[in-house]
């Protein structure tokens, strides 16, 4: 896609397909992280969990912003913001806690500053909300962009637990 102009805008509910497509170019993808689909069958049902989630969340729910960019009418890019509420710590007296996933940008569009735009944009709802604690989780191609933005690599090990019982 040749570069042109771009906006950014929350999503809507009609951009559901475009979010989902936008998301498989982190789920589907060849990685070797946790989070990928590795069947057939789990990219379909991520899919569909993920439409439905979408669905719910879109109308304005005011714990979650997902801001996308728009280019020639087509949305070309996205990043989901979450807000959560943790006990005071002293890196985050009011609780309040921001989460930064699915910043997607289609690979035509890549390297125009989309990415930073939209997480710019998040990072001021967060502010806005009360949100002073920022966490996201990221791969190396993108981690240079995050630091520039002020995010630092947390000494704390990340674990998962995927799974109905332990």
């Amino acid at each position: 896609m040749p570069k042109t102009a771009w906006t950014v805008r929350p999503a809507a509910l009609a951009d559901i397909d475009a979010l989902v497509a936008l998301r498989a170019n982190l789920l589907n993808g060849a990685s070797e992280a946790s989070y990928v689909s590795r069947t057939p069958d789990e990219s379909r049902r991520w899919k569909i969990a993920y439409q439905e989630w979408l669905a719910q969340m879109l109308p304005g729910d005011a714990q979650v912003r997902i801001a996308v960019a728009e280019q020639a009418g087509e949305v070309v890019a996205c990043a989901t913001g979450l807000i959560d509420r943790r006990p005071p710590a002293p890196d985050g007296l009011t609780g309040w806690c921001g989460w930064v996933q699915s910043v997607v940008v289609v690979p035509a569009c890549r390297r125009q500053g989309i990415a930073e735009r939209l997480m710019r944009e998040l990072l001021q709802w967060f502010a806005g909300h009360g949100a002073t604690k920022v966490l996201l989780e990221t791969t190396p191609a993108a981690e240079a962009l995050y630091r520039k933005l002020g995010f630092a690599r947390s000494p704390e090990g990340l674990l998962s637990f995927v799974g109905g019982r332990p």
